[in-house]
């Protein structure tokens, strides 16, 4: 095996991307060192608990006869839209690219309309929601029009 000798110009820009100390540095701190301490009374020191020093965060109450729906409109070309969960309406506005807050229902199947303005049904279907939880129905495009497509929320609380 044959060795290559290859030599590099020396220009004064070849030797500062060479030279290690033209390497700008950010200084750490030494150990104690690093900035102020809140001073805390002992009341508001965590203690360790059983599940490894994690503390977990409050889950909210559900109610197993209800769920949380909210609705997104990711649809273009349409107007805006008018949500009705079995003949009744929940949402009396929902332009393109919005959402709107969540609402409740009970647990069970509903028929879910989005109609226009002016009362023309663009689409309805019917979704099934289970007690307790938190979905998005969005009215997105699809090649043969409008469709409706059901998405579990589970960071969301339900009822």
């Amino acid at each position: 095996m044959e060795e290559r000798n290859e030599t590099i110009a020396e220009t004064p820009e070849t030797f500062a991307a060479q030279d290690p100390a033209s390497t700008p540095v950010i200084p750490l701190p030494n150990p104690g060192e690093g900035g102020p301490v809140a001073e805390l009374p002992p009341s508001a020191v965590v203690p360790p608990t059983a599940g490894g020093g994690i503390q977990w965060l409050p889950t909210y109450p559900t109610v197993t006869g209800c769920a949380s729906v909210r609705f997104l409109n990711a649809s273009y070309g349409y107007p805006s839209f008018r949500i009705y969960i079995d003949g009744t309406r929940v949402v009396s506005v929902l332009s393109s690219a919005s959402a709107s807050g969540y609402v409740r229902v009970t647990s069970g199947r509903h028929v879910i309309t989005a109609a226009g303005p002016d009362g023309y049904i663009y689409l309805q279907k019917d979704f099934s929601f289970s007690g307790g939880s938190a979905s998005t129905v969005a009215i997105v495009n699809r090649a043969g029009g409008l469709d409706m497509t059901r998405i579990s929320d589970p960071c969301s609380p339900g009822c």
